[in-house]
């Protein structure tokens, strides 16, 4: 199971310890929810970050922002995927998984109107990973960016099993009829049945009640690449893999191989030291600076 008790450990530590941003902003566009860190600088790097399964922005990505636009002086926007947090729409639901996507459309565009000169980035950590895979090989109108940045980026059902680790009790059950069903309609049906029961511990559903714990088909069609090693290659523009080096839910040197033999130049890999799942998210400075530099060079 995911290792939570490290990660809220984690995050006391560090909350006490880093400094806020003088500028924190919330904004609500077209129903989704951003919270941006301005540095104090001139922003020159823009960071899209976009939460993992059934949590969002408020599950301890505030620490990631405040190390980034602190140490690199970065612009970090935090985005709550609709159905989740504090944005809008059915908990776990959208119209389609085309909703989804259209939705990074407008973030993008609210950040490229807000910060004309600034290079923009995308980061996805495990299913916004896939979900920002899916964004850039299914969309057809997926705006231009500079980079993408995959925490440790969750491929799903669809990609080797070999990547996965045993679990007793895996983190997501899947209602596989509900999927058979809304594809032999061809999408037109079943969309919004349950199709991905998320299992946090209880602990956690009593603390946090609104983490999200059911996904429809349509959110899971979302976050879920249906063929990861054809679309991986599709990525035309740089990308690094930021894998967590203790990762509960991978095998990360199956995982690191799997990206290596995609084929695709614009591709890198990294392994986050001392990291797991959740955590990873705390580690990610001298990643991020390395991956500017490089970009930069």
């Amino acid at each position: 199971m995911i290792d939570f008790t490290r990660f809220k450990e984690r995050y006391e530590q560090l909350n006490d310890l880093l400094p806020y941003p003088d500028k924190i902003s919330e904004v609500q566009i077209s129903g989704l929810y951003i919270r941006v860190y301005d540095p104090k600088t001139v922003v020159d790097e823009v960071l899209i970050v976009y939460h993992g399964g059934g949590v969002n922005s408020d599950a301890g990505y505030d620490i990631l922002a405040r190390q980034l636009s602190y140490a690199l002086h970065v612009c970090v926007c935090l985005v709550d995927i609709r159905g989740h947090g504090r944005s809008c729409g059915h908990r776990g639901d959208a119209l389609s998984p085309g909703q989804i996507w259209q939705d990074v459309d407008t973030v993008i565009d609210y950040v490229h109107t807000s910060y004309t000169d600034a290079r923009i980035h995308l980061l996805g950590h495990s299913s916004g990973g896939g979900m920002l895979i899916n964004y850039f090989t299914q969309h057809v109108l997926s705006r231009k960016v500079d980079s993408l940045l995959l925490l440790a980026p969750a491929l799903g059902p669809f990609s080797p099993p070999a990547l996965h680790t045993d679990l007793s009790i895996p983190f997501a059950s899947v209602n596989r009829w509900a999927f058979i069903f809304n594809a032999l309609s061809a999408g037109f049906f079943g969309g919004h049945r349950a199709g991905v029961k998320l299992n946090f511990p209880q602990e956690i559903i009593s603390s946090r009640p609104d983490f999200v714990q059911v996904y429809s088909v349509n959110m899971a069609n979302a976050l879920t690449p249906r063929n990861p090693a054809r679309q991986l290659k599709k990525l035309s523009f740089p990308v690094i893999i930021l894998l967590a080096e203790q990762d509960e839910l991978f095998d990360v040197s199956q995982m690191d191989d799997f990206f290596k033999s995609s084929g695709n130049s614009n591709l890198s890999s990294h392994i986050v030291e001392n990291s797991t799942h959740l955590s990873c998210i705390f580690e990610l400075t001298d990643s991020v600076r390395k991956h500017f530099a490089v970009l930069a060079s």
